[in-house]
């Protein structure tokens, strides 16, 4: 008895020491959250203190390394393919392990209390705005070139390029994509109320009309008759539309992930279902990404082609 008022008298002095006190401690460390199944990572004051983590910066390294291996590509450089491979794993593997943990605090451990789930809206945000100056810097070298050209007396596209028809492949695209856009508003609506069944529909369908959007985009670049290699026409075009490409890749994978969630019952809980939110925004995201890209980068070009001009 003796030695353990012994002991908490120095912990009491070694606390003070440091500015905090029991009472200050029982406030941090409710009784019971030590022995806690969540590792103190419970919320207690309505806000997610996240603990450290190595996936942020290894899908960055992964990010940077795709954009390197692309570069030496495109400048016939060695191990290209090695390298792509090698950052592609990279990006996959640390991307899903950072999506597991947030999957793991929002649906077991309740760590996305309404305050942190404000906080996620605002943070999605801004990711979509600087989404959308990443393709102002791209419209902008598209519009600079193609006006230049155009006010100086010659043609856009440059002769000898030929546009793709953009009545074709690229249209279709742009139904495939309204119709998604559609079908995810839809399976928002479905899991808002927190009807599973419902919503496995329209998720599988925006899936399906992401997989088949890259489909024919894959075979509109077998088609076409210039390469990114063909001026800056080239450079530009495949510039602008393999980056929405990706962002169609992305979205769809997303999309995908909230399937699989759905089935397996992660928003059946009221306030839970912040991953579908983002990926209803992202996909809106780009949809009129989209529909920006097919009037300026196919139907402008088509038309200044066949000399009904645009602008």
């Amino acid at each position: 008895m003796l030695m353990s008022l012994l002991f908490m008298e120095m912990v009491t002095s070694l606390l003070s020491m440091v500015g905090l006190s029991i009472k200050g401690l029982n406030k941090v460390l409710p009784v019971g959250s030590m022995g806690s199944s969540a590792g103190g990572r419970v919320p207690r004051t309505g806000y997610h203190l996240v603990d450290p983590s190595p996936w942020p910066i290894m899908v960055s390294a992964g990010v940077m390394n795709e954009a390197a291996s692309f570069i030496s590509f495109v400048h016939h450089g060695h191990y290209t393919l090695i390298n792509f491979i090698c950052a592609t794993w990279l990006l996959l593997s640390s991307f899903y392990s950072w999506m597991m943990d947030i999957i793991t605090e929002a649906t077991y451990l309740g760590c996305h209390t309404s305050l942190v789930a404000r906080g996620l809206k605002i943070g999605f945000s801004l990711f979509l705005i600087s989404e959308a100056f990443f393709f102002v810097g791209f419209f902008w070298a598209w519009f600079h070139s193609g006006i230049g050209n155009l006010s100086s007396g010659c043609m856009w596209p440059p002769r000898p390029i030929i546009p793709v028809y953009p009545w074709g492949a690229p249209l279709f695209n742009t139904a495939v994509l309204l119709a998604s856009g559609a079908a995810v508003t839809w399976a928002h609506r479905a899991v808002a109320i927190h009807d599973r069944e419902e919503a496995m529909l329209p998720l599988g369908l925006c899936v399906l009309a992401g997989v088949v959007f890259l489909r024919f985009q894959l075979g509109e670049y077998r088609a076409a008759s210039f390469s990114i290699a063909d001026s800056v026409y080239g450079s530009c075009f495949y510039m602008l539309t393999g980056l929405h490409g990706s962002h169609v890749l992305g979205g769809t994978l997303f999309l995908a992930a909230m399937w699989i969630r759905n089935y397996f019952c992660h928003f059946i809980r009221p306030n839970r279902h912040m991953g579908v939110v983002f990926a209803v925004w992202y996909w809106h995201f780009v949809d009129v990404i989209w529909l920006i890209v097919f009037v300026w980068a196919y139907v402008w070009p088509y038309k200044n082609w066949v000399g009904d001009k645009l602008l």
